[in-house]
């Protein structure tokens, strides 16, 4: 697998590169017009690894280093990474200009839109269905992220040079309309991207449950505007979505080298590939600064807090196993999928069946917890959570909370504040609040005049209107 996984980064290759740290480098993938992409020839297979490479470091690079220490699950303290958590106003439209191309380029809808073509001349909707996963999961982040972005007009450079800007409520629908033919696609014949998958080995069965899974967490990212009926279809589909720890979409990372570690490991350890250790760190020996989220861990006692963050690595402040080249990044999980279910239940009133759901969660835990070698470290003992005791607003309150402990490196996170305000976070360098979306990035504005310049930009996107102060 190790052979496929190289195979794999070396196609996604010219826009992984970007994921190290975008205001360092330069290059022709970073700088080019992503409504003008190269397309070049690969069979469905190399497109798919290209894809899945590419989803990864969506999911595990500079957005989730952004999004960790905005919702200070770490800190940043040195160079750009101290601006970025200290000074939100240090966060500009070139800072995150390589991620906003990410899902259009090479890796994204270029590939993601070809690799389609080729699964439905090959007859295989299995295949088709999987594409059609990660193109929703991509573009859905972006809604996210941006708001009002280019998708039903983006990457036909002949007819549309110039893509007008879909609004987030309209791209929200037609992720959600992709996912649903995603899986009516998975459940017909084709043979899929077999172990080319290094995931779900191209099982369709659990594609099924993962699209379920997004499908509940894109509708609750429409609740604190839509409501009741955001609540009700998210739990609709989480009750088909991931069903135990072994559905859980995790990374898969086979060595320490740049393109095949783990994205956290190659900018936060001393032994990474970007030259960036200590500019973030977890929770380090007071009077050093400590990560506010491990504050909080610490001191509920909760036996997760040494799985993350170990404050005798004066390096990072992390935990080592947590920063391994190899660690497995989880993306979308069981853990969460019952979470959403947990919250969707008590937004529809029923706080009793919400307390027992999130208590399941807690419980699930220690089922699936595997320590990495016996009785070797404290926190490699079994898992254990106590049950959730609560009434009222503070059900509400402790699901929140788990989510955030839960989720944690996860760029979802973001999107559980905004919609909840919990867990109270005090926004840093004096700010009114922690802010609700990026800009745009420089290069989709510079070549596309539907992209609204820095001060015509909403401070908000659709779905969340309202910011948590």
């Amino acid at each position: 697998m190790n052979k496929y996984l190289k195979l794999a980064i070396c196609a996604a290759l010219p826009i992984a590169v970007a994921a190290g740290c975008n205001s360092f480098l330069t290059g022709t993938d970073v700088t080019k017009n992503p409504n003008n992409p190269t397309i070049g020839s690969a069979t469905n297979g190399q497109l798919f690894m290209s894809v899945q490479v590419n989803n990864w470091q969506y999911e595990e690079g500079d957005l989730a280093r952004l999004v960790g220490m905005w919702m200070q699950q770490v800190r940043g303290v040195a160079r750009q990474a101290l601006g970025i958590y200290g000074q939100y106003t240090s966060v500009n439209e070139g800072t995150y200009d390589a991620e906003f191309q990410r899902p259009y380029v090479g890796g994204g809808l270029t590939d993601i839109r070809t690799l389609e073509s080729g699964a439905r001349a090959a007859g295989d909707s299995v295949f088709l269905g999987v594409a059609e996963i990660l193109e929703a999961w991509m573009i859905g982040v972006t809604a996210d992220i941006w708001g009002d972005i280019p998708y039903t007009q983006a990457n036909q450079p002949t007819t549309f040079p110039t893509p007008k800007l879909d609004s987030q409520a309209v791209v929200y629908d037609s992720v959600q309309s992709l996912l649903s033919q995603a899986i009516t696609h998975l459940s017909q014949a084709g043979a899929g991207p077999g172990d080319l998958d290094f995931v779900y080995n191209g099982d369709p069965t659990a594609w099924t449950a993962l699209a379920h899974t997004l499908k509940a967490r894109y509708y609750l990212h429409t609740a604190e505007k839509l409501g009741a009926p955001s609540y009700a279809s998210a739990l609709t589909e989480a009750q088909q979505g991931i069903q135990s720890n072994t559905g859980d979409y995790t990374a898969f990372h086979s060595g320490n080298k740049v393109f095949e570690s783990n994205d956290w490991f190659q900018f936060m350890d001393p032994n990474g590939g970007t030259g960036r250790a200590g500019d973030i760190i977890g929770a380090l020996p007071p009077p050093a600064p400590q990560a506010p989220m491990y504050l909080l861990m610490n001191a509920a006692a909760d036996p997760r807090t040494l799985t993350y963050y170990d404050p005798t690595n004066s390096a990072t402040g992390m935990n080592s196993d947590r920063l391994s080249p190899t660690f497995s990044q989880p993306f979308v999980t069981y853990n969460e999928n019952l979470l959403i279910m947990a919250e969707a239940q008590y937004q529809a009133g029923n706080a009793g069946t919400a307390l027992a759901t999130l208590n399941q969660e807690r419980a699930a835990w220690a089922a699936s917890w595997t320590p990495p070698c016996g009785g070797c470290a404290p926190w490699h003992n079994p898992i254990s959570l106590a049950p959730v005791n609560a009434a009222g607003a503070a059900i509400l309150t402790a699901i929140m909370t788990e989510k955030y402990f839960t989720l944690f490196q996860n760029i979802e996170v973001w999107n559980d504040y905004k919609r909840t305000c919990v867990p109270a976070l005090t926004p840093t360098g004096g700010a009114a609040a922690i802010p609700g979306r990026l800009y745009y990035g420089v290069t989709e504005r510079q070549t596309n005049p539907n992209i609204p310049a820095v001060g015509a930009q909403p401070a908000r996107n659709w779905n969340d209107p309202n910011p948590c102060t």
